[in-house]
């Protein structure tokens, strides 16, 4: 990944470190509770065609999650502070698991200030018939069988695998850690925040991107989204064979032109 830049928010509150490449429209990318740095192909990828911006979210790199006391909402308009100190009014907003949940927030906050919005395999809602696994309880050998579809392929064996280097496989555990600890504080036990409640608040077209194979969140979610999204000018649900929830690790290329014929349109 590309050198971060660093911005400073509130005063000094929040030092936030965030990604920056390419050109024209602004596109905004919210990562999941894997951190930015397991979507660096994409971020490229997307840079060739769209001035990308992708901030580590607090806990992820960036500091200040203290003054987030574990709300939602206060993440919301964190992000939503860095777009206006950043000069971005009206993004396409990307976001994948906990980072689908929370563009799914923002759009519903701020409905007109988002042009399109991607959301590919979102946390958010909980039905009791279909749960949603709890990969906050789970093992790293449990959560790739969970998140992929072939848990042998080489992206999920580079999550298994540790640093031969002993201070960087430690630093690796630890990472995953604190990466777990900072999306618990807004997504445990099940990730239920009331979002449905505010999905109808939607206006921006809207992708819904899932894993044919997603045990973590299974494809069903992408149905009981698509009902909530009454406001939304369009809703298209988009399955990608061969892939679970890791989607863009196990079949980014489909993943990847899924988004950019839909920002295309």
């Amino acid at each position: 990944m590309n050198q971060l830049k660093t911005i400073s928010l509130r005063g000094g509150d929040f030092n936030v470190k965030y990604y920056r490449e390419g050109s024209g429209e602004h596109l905004v990318f919210l990562h999941s509770a894997g951190g930015l740095p397991a979507f660096t192909p994409e971020l490229e990828a997307l840079s060739k065609r769209f001035t990308v911006t992708a901030p580590l979210l607090p806990g992820f790199g960036s500091d200040g999650e203290e003054h987030l006391h574990e709300e939602v909402q206060k993440l919301v308009f964190w992000v939503w502070d860095l777009l206006d100190a950043l000069e971005i009014e009206r993004p396409l907003l990307i976001g994948h698991s906990f980072g689908g949940m929370l563009a799914a927030e923002m759009a519903a906050t701020e409905p007109r200030r988002v042009r399109k919005l991607v959301l590919a395999a979102p946390a958010g809602l909980f039905i009791a018939e279909h749960p949603t696994l709890d990969f906050f309880a789970m093992t790293p050998e449990a959560l790739v069988k969970a998140a992929f579809h072939d848990p042998q392929c080489e992206a999920a064996k580079a999550l298994t695998t540790p640093p031969s280097d002993p201070a960087a496989a430690t630093e690796a555990i630890v990472g995953r850690i604190r990466a777990l600890a900072a999306a618990g504080r807004f997504m445990w036990p099940n990730g239920d925040r009331g979002l449905n409640e505010r999905l109808y608040r939607i206006k921006a077209p809207t992708l819904l991107l899932w894993g044919e194979s997603d045990r973590l969140i299974p494809p069903v979610y992408a149905e009981a989204f698509r009902r909530l999204l009454v406001g939304a000018a369009s809703v298209r649900v988009q399955i990608i064979p061969a892939a679970g929830h890791a989607l863009f690790a196990e079949q980014r290329q489909a993943a990847l032109d899924a988004i950019i014929n839909f920002l295309n349109d």
